[in-house]
């Protein structure tokens, strides 16, 4: 490849096949959040379109010092609608230091593994250690790329699931049993919160469901991801929370999250260690996304070397 010359284009198959290891994603994104603590990283909020058919736009851009700059480029529609997938995106890796496209990469399973591997970051330090059941609200790829991103980090044996559809959580149920849970569908969405020691909660944003979930159910000692910028939760139970977190507090203001009390900071600072973590058995943390570009672009960027490096993808003329 010559810079400004070529570009590699690498498909979902492609990027599977770079062969990126979650725990290497898990070390970018921690990375990013270093960085972006000490100023070696930038991004803005995302840009939200509504088209009036009803998908929305999303551009989420990041600059990772002298080394990359990008932008994902997603379409969040109704996959029951339509009966394709929820979410598609493409990521544009440009050269930081030149500004020349470098890469084009499927969003697919970027915005899989590095949305989960968020989550890992801040759980580390706001779950407790010996956290051993999980419950999630909502059983779709986020359900199990959060799965696999925290199975490593916590002694997970129990595991409760709920969907709008009772055959969703079946199939992840049956996943997650294959991988030694004892795992259970439930019809009640309480019962996949309550005596929980963490909570994933990965309701889609489009369609927007009216908020169902309680933080008071949650158990004394949990922390909860909402992955789905807490739009799933009674805004008005989320003072019941101890220590609430986002990705950023910019973007959490843009979007106008569920949460709108103040934030006691960012994950950035729980991983630069300004921001003490969990304190106490009883405490009741969450972490409520906003949505990182970066997280994005530096997923990307480690993609793109290992593909380079073992000769995956198809060279395009710029």
């Amino acid at each position: 490849m010559t810079l400004g010359r070529d570009i590699l284009y690498l498909c979902d198959a492609d990027i599977r096949a770079a062969g990126l290891s979650l725990a290497e994603v898990e070390a970018a994104v921690e990375a990013v959040f270093a960085a972006k603590a000490a100023g070696r990283a930038v991004m803005k909020p995302k840009l939200s379109l509504h088209a009036p058919g009803g998908v929305l736009f999303l551009a989420s851009a990041g600059v990772l010092g002298a080394a990359y700059g990008g932008v994902k480029w997603v379409g969040v529609g109704d996959a029951a609608a339509s009966g394709l997938p929820h979410i598609a995106g493409t990521v544009l890796l440009n050269d930081a230091a030149t500004g020349m496209p470098v890469a084009i990469l499927d969003a697919r399973w970027i915005t899989g593994v590095r949305t989960a591997a968020i989550t890992a970051v801040a759980a580390r330090r706001l779950a407790r250690p010996e956290s051993a059941r999980i419950g999630f609200i909502a059983c779709g790829l986020q359900a199990r790329a959060h799965l696999a991103a925290l199975k490593p980090h916590f002694p997970l044996a129990t595991l409760r699931a709920y969907s709008r559809r009772l055959s969703t959580a079946q199939k992840f149920v049956e996943e997650a049993r294959a991988q030694g849970l004892a795992a259970e569908a439930v019809e009640d969405p309480r019962a996949a919160v309550a005596g929980m020691d963490i909570v994933i909660s990965s309701t889609p944003v489009v369609p927007r469901t009216e908020p169902f979930l309680d933080a008071a159910w949650l158990e004394a000692g949990c922390f909860a991801s909402m992955v789905d910028l807490g739009l799933s939760w009674i805004s008005e139970s989320l003072p019941a929370l101890d220590l609430v977190v986002t990705d950023d507090i910019a973007q959490a203001g843009a979007e106008r999250l569920a949460y709108s009390d103040r934030y006691h900071g960012e994950v950035a600072g729980l991983v630069a260690g300004s921001l003490s973590g969990r304190e106490g058995a009883a405490q009741r943390n969450a972490l409520v996304f906003a949505g990182l570009g970066l997280a994005d672009v530096a997923v990307a960027a480690a993609v793109y070397e290992r593909a380079k490096e073992r000769g995956v993808g198809r060279v395009l003329p710029v």
